[in-house]
């Protein structure tokens, strides 16, 4: 791809309104719809899979893999399980987000798909505990963590992706797709398994009703292979490695030009992360101690994850024309206000307002805290070590908050004999530590995607300084 020189415009009060274009010539619209369409299934495809793995370690995979004379032991090892995966995260990012920023982002996405998919089939395959022991969960656990380091950096890249392909002013909105494609994956995954719960009995179900799902992954990973096949590099990518080799290590350069911008990144995700967990995986096995069917939490799982696709679009709409921070703030303290209405809904014993809370809950702060995550995780950080600085970061900070939160929350709940009070508590730690983390972070919404120099974060509030150098043409900027 060959590009011309047309000086950088500098945004500001005085200068273009933001996002607007510099003259450069804007991505023809077949490419841009194969974009979205390509971050938005890929993403649905992939965490169709983890979050099938999320709703089975709640329902099902305690009495299959690891039973015990407690039904309370059995969910907490299984749950365990699930946060497992995320031990392996910050692997898969710290290895694709090389592949990424050394070779290109469509390889690296390739690659996660595959590893993922493959994974998540044979997860169906394995023999119960009472077949062939403790065999069975050691299975299950390599399993998770081979699928913990695909998902590693899936979501980070794909938002990287759709990002540096936005046209002007719609980085915002480009990178949502992203988001919107993962709650597309927990409506596929719950779906199936409402599907698969409705056509069999509890213990046909346990026997392998709960097996259908994980083999249809299968053919849905086909189609997502299909899609990204089909993807060109990014023009920012093959603008930053056109006249200037990729780095050596893009990781170390990260560490030492951008750690504060990787500290910064963990506490904007620290709530979206935890919550989508929590929501998705602790919320069933609390609405089936208070009684509820599993009908009612996989119903309810996916008119939020519907919610979810329709708040995290409109979250990036809105951070293109007023800013990522006080959108995130927005989401942060939605989910303080609704931390503790939440348990009330669901403890009122009526399936329709227990669906109810599960649909404000993500589609309120989780729907817009995590609609303006992926641009966050990309304009915070340099081309050369963008997608190692995105997925490295947020899967770091995955460990800390996401993956054991539904375990910490069973706990919590447990040490308050069932009580709900310890973990809406929790919920209002983690949306205070995004919204302290946003009012520290810099607004990137008028800067340059391409041509910025993102090693450090300027003072909060405040727009980095745009360079003075000539920008490439192409460049996206938003």
């Amino acid at each position: 791809m060959s590009h011309t020189l047309t000086p950088s415009t500098p945004s500001g009060p005085s200068g273009p309104p933001p996002g607007s274009s510099t003259g450069e010539p804007a991505t023809d619209r077949r490419t841009l719809t194969r974009v979205c369409t390509a971050v938005l299934l890929g993403s649905a495809l992939e965490w169709y899979d983890y979050f099938l793995y999320g709703a089975a370690a709640a329902l099902v995979f305690g009495q299959v893999f690891f039973p015990t004379a407690s039904e309370s032991t059995s969910l907490l090892l299984s749950l365990a399980t699930f946060g497992v995966g995320f031990v392996a995260r910050p692997i898969g990012a710290m290895v694709f987000g090389h592949i990424g920023d050394k070779h290109g982002r469509r390889p690296a996405l390739i690659a996660t798909l595959m590893l993922m998919g493959l994974s998540t089939t044979a997860m169906a395959l394995i023999p119960s505990h009472a077949m062939i022991g403790v065999a069975a969960p050691l299975l299950l656990v390599l399993l998770r963590l081979l699928q913990g380091m695909g998902s590693g950096a899936e979501y980070s890249g794909a938002s990287v992706y759709a990002v540096e392909y936005a046209p002007p002013g719609r980085r915002g909105l480009f990178g949502s797709f992203s988001a919107a494609g993962v709650y597309l994956g927990l409506v596929l995954s719950s779906g199936a398994l409402l599907l698969t719960t409705s056509l069999t009995t509890d213990a046909q179900f346990a026997a392998w009703g709960w097996r259908l799902p994980f083999l249809a992954s299968l053919l849905l990973i086909a189609l997502g292979l299909w899609i990204r096949l089909r993807l060109e590099e990014t023009p920012a990518f093959e603008e930053a490695t056109e006249d200037v080799a990729p780095a050596k290590a893009p990781l170390l350069t990260l560490v030492r030009t951008q750690w504060r911008s990787m500290l910064l990144v963990m506490g904007l995700v620290a709530a979206p992360l935890s919550f989508s967990h929590l929501y998705q995986v602790f919320a069933l096995s609390y609405m089936a101690d208070a009684g509820y069917d599993r009908v009612t939490g996989t119903t309810g799982l996916l008119v939020a994850g519907l919610v979810v696709m329709i708040t995290a679009p409109l979250a990036g709409i809105a951070s293109d024309r007023f800013g990522r921070r006080p959108v995130l703030m927005v989401g942060a303290l939605y989910a303080i206000a609704f931390a503790f209405p939440f348990f009330m809904l669901v403890d009122s014993g009526r399936p329709v307002l227990a669906m109810l809370a599960l649909a404000l809950a993500q589609g309120g702060s989780v729907g817009i805290m995590f609609g303006v995550q992926g641009v966050i995780l990309s304009e915070l950080f340099s081309t050369a070590s963008r997608y190692s600085g995105a997925a490295v970061s947020r899967e770091f900070a995955a460990i800390i908050f996401g993956g054991f939160a539904p375990l910490i929350a069973v706990s919590l709940a447990a040490s308050a004999n069932g009580a709900s009070w310890p973990v809406g508590i929790y919920v209002v730690v983690l949306a205070a530590i995004t919204f302290v983390s946003a009012l520290l972070a810099p607004e990137t919404y008028r800067t340059s995607l391409t041509d910025r120099d993102a090693t450090e974060p300027v003072p909060p509030g405040t727009t980095p300084p745009q360079p003075a150098q000539p920008a490439l043409s192409g460049s996206r900027e938003g």
